[in-house]
This record gives C-alpha cells, structure tokens and sequence, in this order.
C-alpha cells in the first residue's frame, strides 16, 4: 500500500511523540530518589571534562553505546553526582543518554569534533565545559612548558618534568595498581591537573608531596611514575 505525504507525516510526528514520551519517562525514572550529592559544587566542573573524555575513550567514535556505570562507582560518585556532572555535556548535545537503564551513553558529531579538537590534538587534561558559553575552555595544563615544580624528587638527569608526563604516568600505572592504590593514583591525577590549570603553586607542591608518600608506600606498580620520581 502507498502511502500519501499526510500519512507519512502523520507517522512521523506519532513516532517522534512516542519518542518523547519515552525520554521523559526515562529521565523521570533516572530521577526518582536520588541520593544526596557527594560532590562539592566547584568540583563539577573538573569532572565535567574528565567524564566526558571517558565516554569518548570507550566509544571510540561517534555513536556507539557506552556503559558507564563502573567508572561512577569507582570514581566515588553517585547517581546524584552522575547527573549533575553529565547535565552540561547533555545540555550541550554533546552526548546522548541511550537506552532505558542508567548510565549508558553515547557521543554525539558535535561531541565528538570537540573531543578531537580539544582532548586528542591538544591532550587537554585541563578542560572544563562552561555552561555559559556551551563549549569548552582550555587551560593549557598539558603544555610541555608546564614544569612540576615543589615536593621533592622533580628531577631526572637534570631536568624538571612537565606535570603532563607525571599526570598520563600515575593514570598509567593506576590501571595495574591495587584497587586503593588505583583510586589514589587517579585522584592525585586529577587533583594535580586542577591545581596546574588555575596556577595554584602550594596546592601543587601538597598534591606532589602526596604522590611521592603514595610512591613510598605503593606495590611493584608505578614504574612510570617511579622513573619520573627516582627519589621517591
């Protein structure tokens, strides 16, 4: 049977209704009974960038489904905490809720073009997504004229390292550190890119302070790390 262009219409808009009906149930059941944030609101912006990296790590490529899930739990956060961090990508187009159950993303070509532009060619650990202009601002944390400077055991054969090569270094190692070890690794990580992109020299100094510690009690893993802090 052909159809005319009125029934076509008629299908389109019943299927995009059905469609919408469908994400408002789903954000209402991703809402309901949440629990409280854990997470300070100055500390959203940080990890804006940092989970939207990871959604695109994992998918590889605009489109494909991604379960986050074990990256919120690992990270500490909670459901709560998950919404409110992906709100801005969302709101953004920069990525897409997909399915029915929590937690399951996809990239968007916009999401994805920003990636490429801001995180692959310019590595932007420091990246946040600014509500107030819809894209992201990038502070040049992964310079290689970004030194690590403060704490002891900076140097290597004479030179300083750049604070990039320690921070990819401790997120190497946290994939084959213990469970503990790992979320320290990953949160010096994190706590030491923030505290390059606003220039905050002391907060700098107590992050490396905690690295070396973390260095000094640690298993056999870190060897990354270890050769960029051979003093530790």
């Amino acid at each position: 049977m052909k159809l005319t262009i009125e029934q076509v219409v008629v299908i389109a808009l019943l299927c995009w209704m059905i469609y919408a009906l469908f994400v408002r149930i789903r954000a209402a059941v991703h809402g309901w009974r949440l629990p409280e944030p854990s997470l300070a609101p100055g500390q959203l912006e940080m990890y804006q960038g940092q989970a939207f990296r990871e959604i695109c790590r994992r998918a590889t490529s605009p489109g494909p489904n991604v379960v986050m899930t074990g990256y919120f739990t690992e990270r500490g956060w909670n459901r709560a905490d998950a919404m409110r961090i992906l709100a801005e990508p969302l709101k953004h187009n920069l990525i897409k809720v997909k399915g029915w159950r929590f937690g399951r993303y996809s990239v968007t070509r916009k999401g994805w073009a920003e990636y490429e532009s801001k995180f692959i060619w310019t590595g932007g650990e420091g990246v946040h997504i600014s509500s107030a202009t819809g894209g992201f601002v990038v502070a040049n944390v992964n310079s290689d004229h970004s030194i690590a400077h403060g704490g002891f055991g900076n140097r290597t054969n004479g030179s300083e390292i750049p604070h990039q090569r320690l921070i990819e270094a401790l997120r190497s190692d946290a994939d084959t550190a213990t469970s503990d070890e790992a979320v320290r690794a990953r949160e010096y990580a994190d706590d030491l890119a923030a505290a390059v992109a606003e220039q905050d020299a002391d907060r700098t100094a107590r992050i490396l302070g905690r690295i070396n510690t973390l260095l000094a009690t640690a298993t056999a893993a870190f060897t990354l790390t270890r050769e960029l802090l051979p003093g530790s």
